[in-house]
């Protein structure tokens, strides 16, 4: 910082100390213009952009200290066969990656509401595709739009962490990460009432677009459920392939109150296992 002589006239140091004063004020304008002038919409777009997905936004304003605040944030599947809205959020908080601002592939972090719960991501492109880290804090399953599952539906609210690595060629190159959920609920056009699973938590892995699920186990619900097994992603996630095994067991009340659905069951829920194949969208047990 300038300073003005100590013996200096009084006039000269308070001139001194203005134009300083005037430095300091232009500078931070500067800074604040450069901030929220920032292209963070297209430069997260510029990020997704090798594993299919675009975002947009209505609008954008500064976030005091540092980084914008998009409003009206949709994004959306880019690939020919789905071209759908994936996942919105009325607000999304976007800074630039370190040095993001002075490099031709900038990274971007990123805190956005999302289904009543908040959600933490950093992406992070790289020579093998783009690196995600994530942090998911009770966002409710209901009002997602990442999958469905015809004929039923699921609530809950779900929380986890971990990491991915998506490259243009592959869905998933590799990763691993937990997931757990709250007041987890399977609704079901084969079963009279909302079947309760309780508490659930997961473990799982991902390699060269192969996700293993290590484990998953749900307790505290009317029905018990534990399952392992692997799901070969695909560009459209209903064509995934899964190869799944998994038990149940049920109380008393909800083995009556799911009468339809165990009947079309091979075998009486019990130790004996299940093997769920076919896809995401076309399920076959047996």
């Amino acid at each position: 910082m300038l300073e003005a002589p100590a013996d200096a006239p009084a006039p000269y140091r308070a001139t001194r100390l203005i134009r300083v004063g005037y430095v300091a004020v232009g500078l931070s304008l500067f800074a604040a213009y450069l901030i929220s002038t920032f292209p963070y919409s297209t430069t997260l777009s510029k990020v997704l952009a090798p594993m299919g997905l675009e975002v947009s936004s209505t609008s954008q304003s500064a976030s005091f200290p540092f980084g914008a605040r998009l409003s009206g944030v949709r994004l959306i599947s880019t690939r020919p066969a789905s071209g759908a809205l994936i996942v919105e959020s009325p607000a999304v908080t976007i800074v630039p990656a370190f040095l993001s601002m002075l490099t031709t592939h900038p990274g971007v972090r990123v805190k956005a509401a999302l289904y009543d719960g908040v959600v933490n991501v950093t992406l992070r492109p790289n020579r093998h595709g783009t690196a995600i880290s994530y942090d998911l804090d009770s966002v409710e399953l209901a009002r997602q739009q990442l999958w469905t599952i015809p004929g039923a539906s699921a609530a809950g609210a779900l929380s986890g962490s971990g990491d991915l690595l998506l490259s243009p060629d592959d869905v998933a190159e590799n990763g691993e990460g937990v997931l757990s959920a709250a007041g987890l609920t399977f609704t079901s056009a084969l079963a009279s009432s909302p079947i309760r699973l309780g508490e659930g938590h997961s473990k799982f892995k991902l390699d060269r677009g192969t996700l293993t699920i290590e484990q998953l186990t749900t307790s505290g619900g009317d029905v018990t459920l534990t399952a392992e097994g692997t799901i070969q992603l695909a560009p459209d996630p209903a064509d995934s392939e899964l190869a799944i095994q998994f038990t149940l067991s049920t109380t008393p009340t909800a083995a009556s109150q799911l009468g339809l659905l165990l009947a079309i069951l091979p075998h009486p829920p019990g130790p004996e296992p299940y093997h769920l194949t076919g896809t995401l969208n076309a399920p076959r047990i047996s």
